[in-house]
């Protein structure tokens, strides 16, 4: 495990800044192919995840398995907070995943994470988006009986 991937799992902003001051590649990844960013996201540490964003952390990485970005892992971990600072940091909040066709705000759902599907809608994610299932965040909530995610879609698409 690197020295930054350490540091990250161990909650340790302290470190994750001295590492960065050091000069340690903040887009090194470790042994499983892990990118800090996505590791720090999923973690949901937002102090970390500033810091390596700041550092200037790759906002494209994404995980060796399921090659989902950060914000897929922010929103599947319901770290709202992480989330956020990756959208003003400019990933792409309607990426799709290449073997689902999740986007972050499917993700949250998938897992019934109500504040942060709720960030993730206030931010502007694509209501439309279908997965590879075909399915809307709409639907999709509905299928996982997520209805207060599901009312909140429905009152952002009602304004829209």
């Amino acid at each position: 495990m690197t020295a930054m991937m350490s540091a990250i799992n161990n909650n340790d902003a302290t470190r994750v800044q001295q590492l960065i001051a050091q000069g340690v590649d903040v887009n090194a990844l470790d042994a499983n192919r892990d990118a800090p960013l996505v590791m720090a996201s999923y973690r949901g540490n937002p102090e970390i995840v500033r810091l390596l964003l700041e550092a200037g952390a790759d906002v494209t990485a994404v995980d060796p398995g399921m090659q989902a970005t950060a914000l897929h892992a922010a929103a599947y971990a319901g770290n709202t907070e992480a989330a956020k600072l990756l959208v003003q940091f400019h990933v792409d909040i309607d990426k799709q995943g290449p073997f689902n066709g999740y986007t972050a705000l499917h993700d949250a759902i998938w897992q019934g994470h109500l504040e942060t599907a709720r960030a993730l809608i206030d931010l502007g994610a694509n209501l439309t988006l279908r997965s590879l299932r075909d399915e809307t965040p709409l639907a999709f909530a509905k299928s996982k009986h997520h209805a207060a995610i599901a009312a909140l879609i429905e009152q952002k698409m009602a304004v829209k």
